[in-house]
């Protein structure tokens, strides 16, 4: 892939971080919870038996996912745009970023099973 592409997947990781993060705030502050972050079309939020459960148990792990790829996109756009990263950092954030994703694709079907 060129520099380019990589600068558009950059930044659309930045824009999802700042919208996990975004969802976070607004479940922590407001109760709401942005269901498209969380759950497929399938899933209704009024058959959930446990709704402050969930929220508690969802919460945490949408801050590491808001922030992990909010870091990978930012050490993306900076390997670009400011400064190259040595191959063993980059690669580093990219497979700790990986992980996240995995594990919180993990944990958000867990809480759907357990809460609904």
């Amino acid at each position: 892939m060129s520099n380019n592409m990589w600068s558009i997947l950059d930044v659309i990781f930045v824009g999802a971080g700042f919208y996990v993060l975004y969802g976070w705030f607004i479940m922590k502050t407001k109760g709401e919870i942005l269901t498209s972050i969380l759950m497929n079309k399938d899933v209704e939020l009024r058959k959930c038996k446990d709704l402050e459960g969930y929220k508690a148990y969802i919460a945490p792990r949408m801050l590491v996912f808001g922030i992990s790829a909010l870091a990978y996109g930012v050490a993306g756009l900076v390997n670009t745009y400011v400064t190259p990263l040595p191959g063993v950092v980059y690669g580093g954030i990219m497979v700790l970023f990986l992980l996240v994703l995995i594990w919180f694709a993990i944990q958000a079907k867990k809480g759907v099973q357990k809460f609904w």
